[in-house]
């Protein structure tokens, strides 16, 4: 379909002789969102990084925008990491030496935004966050929440489509927790059009979700 941005048929990972993905599928249309639940050492964190082609695959195919990605050509990786997607860590994985502002204009930067238009859209992205007054502040000044923030800051900026998270909120307070979660189902972020999978323990936050997937034994099991 025209709307559809990942389709992953078929997809195994093994790690030696350890099979962690065993021929599962996966799709998502554009502005859907999506979350992976299981037991810790299920493979969630593989799957998420095999979809978002940070992880080779032993078997399978994945289709971005109906294109195969085992003919892409470096040029092809670049535009997707540079354009489509973003990723958001559990630990957000900000530079610690970088403000809050110079972190979303580094990721600008590399998706080739010019100076001027940079400096507006990181601007923009971080105010639609609830950081106005936190732009020079460094992580270290920064609740976890506002790191968070921070970091799908960086992930949403250059225009991504769809968003990869990896416990977002695994290592944050309730207070932070919840105010993640509000930006990730307010309408401000939603009405973009961004897709995201949200690979998470938390129950409650994945009901939040439109489709839910539990991964077990190296299947996905829609919830």
């Amino acid at each position: 379909m025209d709307n559809m941005i990942l389709e992953a048929s078929g997809i195994y990972k093994n790690y030696g002789d350890l099979a962690i993905l065993k021929g599962l599928d996966f799709s998502i249309r554009e502005g859907e969102s999506c979350s992976i639940i299981g037991k810790s050492g299920s493979g969630k964190s593989t799957l998420l990084n095999v979809l978002a082609l940070l992880d080779g695959k032993n078997g399978g195919k994945i289709l971005y925008y109906g294109k195969d990605t085992d003919l892409f050509k470096p040029s092809d990786f670049e535009r997707l990491r540079r354009h489509v997607i973003g990723f958001v860590f559990q630990n957000s994985l900000l530079f610690e030496d970088f403000s809050a502002l110079e972190n979303v204009l580094l990721a600008l930067n590399i998706a080739g935004f010019k100076k001027k238009d940079a400096y507006d859209r990181a601007e923009e992205v971080l105010i639609k966050m609830g950081l106005k007054d936190r732009f020079n502040h460094r992580p270290k000044e920064l609740s976890g929440g506002e790191r968070q923030r921070v970091a799908l800051a960086r992930a949403v900026a250059n225009g991504a489509r769809l968003i990869f998270l990896d416990e977002p909120t695994g290592s944050l307070d309730e207070e932070s927790k919840k105010s993640v979660e509000e930006l990730l189902f307010s309408s401000s972020l939603r009405c973009d059009g961004i897709s995201f999978i949200l690979v998470t323990h938390d129950s409650d936050l994945s009901r939040k979700t439109e489709t839910r997937f539990v991964l077990r034994g190296g299947v996905l099991e829609r919830l």
